[in-house]
């Protein structure tokens, strides 16, 4: 290309008798940078979009699979969530020393599970979410071909860089873009064996059980699907399955509730013994009107399995009547027992039924239930029939367990019943005034389940006892219902330096992780992204999936992060999480906050640093066929952006300002010349 320099304002070379213009010093320079300045932009721009002179490729997104075989349960550590969900015939070994979203590591599970040996032949599946279960076990929706695990692969890195060790019974899967984009999306996970064989029972017969899967940096249930997710900085990630060796065969234990007489509301009713793996040995079972509650758990046969129902305020228990095949051991019906153990035989079924009821005391009790939340003070008042008011509070724990209500200084209600017109009220203002995460509301009022006599609004009512009723000696339960409707909020952004680029944040709820009490995963969760346009300037993650997200019950949430995605220019790292003031690992890439009712606004600020790649010895950025620039988009771009880690504004800034000096240069070396050129002479 050749530059032509034009001197004057209308373009043309001047030139005065023959002779050329003395240009000034200025306007030379000025020309110049005029010039230049267009070269500086593109040529900053160009190592923007190809790199520092290295091939255009980026590092692949790696996932080793690795199998092991445990003698016992436990031998396994188990997930950091001890819960229903979890799928293992038996309970699990030591609690996990992980912390919520560290990736999953063989310097960790190795370690920790010294009496598992490698399993080797086992099978993976990959697919794009949880489908449904077979055998009692989870399997992925949409499934890819299995992976199979080889006697030995090569251990790599974060970065998977080969570290020179070799890893026992796994194999190292390289992702496809779409996979790619669907880890990054909280789309892409894996299930032990396949959705129609997943203990491998065309390899092993019926060998083996499942013990525990963890994955990438899902290691919350323990269920036989997980999902795969990068955190920021990472191409490489490890799952783990454990399988149980020479384990008797299951059966299937059904609790039921019912009650006597149906209830408007929902009442929860509490267990407890060694069938469950909830934390304590606790277990609920809710009941909504005429319905029966249940919860099934599939165990070991052979094992005994005991539980008892614990007392509930407003009922009393009646009977527990348990029935299964001969192969099964359990109690005969009884009347006055509500514990029970049970030993399954192989692929039994035994159910056992308990029944509640009303009380029969000639009592008047007050209970209060809430929905949605739990808390208080609530400030009630019972007017009898002939008498004054008494005031009463009452203050739940958790939603939908009723407890009864008793006189400010905490002594018991419970007058004997008299023939007339009971009144009650429920004042919300207090309540209210000192609730900063959401609002109470009157929702229902029963007594023994009828409805009122007649109500006055929402929060006040009356009920009439009959002369029958008091002959009867029937106890009278009239419970306050409120539900909590939240206004809290969980609120993440992102701050990049270096560059800019999408990130993906995934939210978990930690407890409770299964609010039933019926086993069933909550898998949805929330998901979210953020895309920064400025470096520097922080960007508010917005939802793209999963459960809504604010308002946002009270509790203790994940948050763990996914990319930006690394690209041929550089790669992203972890700078810091701070969540309202309080700063968390700088190395991590997930952190816990809690939600609660003295901090029920919550913003987390991410940040991450993009550093870009060294310059390789190879000065061209093309790769073979043609592929280097369409590599290098593809792997670089998501969500539209690309995610190259140079801001495009400080050249533009150089080169306009390059331009405007060199104008002005121009401008004066020129009005300097025409001032001192010579006049013509004679």
């Amino acid at each position: 290309m050749q530059l032509v320099h034009r001197g004057g304002p209308d373009g043309r070379v001047r030139r005065t008798h023959g002779v050329r213009p003395p240009w000034s010093v200025a306007a030379r320079l000025g020309a110049a940078l005029l010039v230049a300045s267009p070269l500086v932009v593109v040529g900053l721009l160009t190592a923007a979009t190809n790199g520092p002179a290295q091939a255009a490729t980026t590092d692949p997104y790696l996932v080793t699979l690795v199998a092991r075989e445990c003698p016992t349960y436990t031998d396994i550590m188990a997930n950091l969530a001890r819960n229903n969900i979890q799928e293992s015939l038996e309970d699990l070994g030591k609690d996990s020393v992980y912390r919520q979203g560290q990736p999953i590591s063989p310097s960790v599970e190795e370690p920790n599970q010294p009496g598992c040996t490698p399993l080797d032949g086992w099978t993976f599946t990959f697919g794009s979410g949880i489908a449904g279960r077979t055998n009692n076990l989870s399997t992925v929706a949409n499934p890819g071909s299995p992976m199979t695990v080889q006697p030995e692969v090569p251990l790599l890195d974060a970065q998977g860089r080969p570290t020179g060790q070799s890893i026992a019974a796994a194999v190292t899967v390289t992702l496809t873009q779409a996979q790619v984009n669907a880890a990054l999306s909280h789309n892409l996970w894996v299930q032990g064996g396949t959705p129609s064989d997943p203990l491998v029972t065309s390899s092993f017969g019926n060998r083996y059980a499942f013990g525990a899967l963890r994955c990438a940096i899902d290691n919350l249930n323990g269920d036989n699907v997980e999902w795969v997710g990068f955190p920021s900085g990472s191409t490489s990630v490890f799952c783990y399955y454990y399988a149980v060796d020479k384990i008797p065969a299951p059966g299937t234990l059904v609790i039921r509730k019912q009650l006597a007489a149906a209830e408007p509301e929902t009442n929860t009713f509490h267990f407890q013994g060694n069938v469950p793996y909830n934390p304590g040995g606790t277990f609920e079972i809710p009941v909504t009107g005429a319905a029966p509650g249940s919860i099934s758990f599939v165990r070991s046969s052979g094992v005994a399995w005991n539980f008892t129902e614990l007392a509930d305020p407003g009922f009393v228990f009646q009977s527990l009547d348990c029935t299964g095949p001969g192969t099964s051991t359990f109690p005969a019906p009884s009347t006055t027992d509500p514990s029970a153990t049970v030993t399954l035989g192989s692929g039994d079924t035994v159910t056992c039924t308990y029944t509640d009821a009303r009380p029969v005391l000639g009592k008047l009790n007050v209970l209060k239930q809430t929905t949605g939340g739990s808390g208080g003070p609530f400030d009630l008042s019972v007017t009898p029939p002939s008498g004054t008011p008494t005031p009463l509070v009452a203050t739940t724990a958790a939603p939908d367990d009723p407890v009864a209500a008793t006189t400010p200084s905490g002594g018991a209600f419970a007058p004997t019943l008299v023939t007339g017109t009971y009144s009650f009220t429920e004042d919300l203002s207090a309540v209210n005034a000192g609730a900063t995460d959401g609002t109470w509301s009157a929702t229902g009022f029963d007594c023994n389940g009828l409805a009122p006599t007649s109500t006055n609004g929402s929060t006040s009512a009356t009920f009439d006892v009959s002369p029958g009723f008091i002959t009867s000696g029937d106890s009278l339960e009239c419970t306050f219902t409120n539900t909590f409707t939240p206004d809290a909020t969980l609120t993440i952004t992102k701050t990049t330096t270096g560059g800019v680029g999408s990130t993906d944040f995934v939210l978990s709820a930690v407890t409770p992780v299964d609010p039933s009490g019926d086993g069933t995963a909550d898998t949805a969760d929330s998901l979210l992204t953020a895309t920064t346009t400025h470096p520097g300037v922080a960007a508010t993650a917005v939802q793209t999936g999963g459960d809504t997200l604010n308002p946002i019950d009270p509790g203790q949430y994940s948050i763990v992060e996914e990319g930006p995605e690394d690209s041929p220019l550089g790669t992203w790292s972890p700078v810091s999480i701070t969540c309202n003031g309080t700063a968390s690992d700088p190395t991590s890439s997930d952190v816990l906050v809690t939600v609660s009712s003295s901090d029920p606004h919550v913003t987390c600020a991410f940040t991450n640093t993009f550093t870009a790649a060294a310059p390789a010895i190879s000065t061209t950025t093309t790769a073979a066929s043609g592929s280097g620039s369409t590599a290098a988009s593809s792997a670089g771009v998501r969500s539209g952006l690309a995610s190259t880690g140079v801001d495009v504004v400080p050249p533009l800034v150089l080169g306009l300002g390059m331009a405007l000096v060199g104008l002005l240069l121009m401008g004066t070396g020129w009005t300097r010349t025409r001032r001192t050129r010579r006049p013509p002479r004679p």
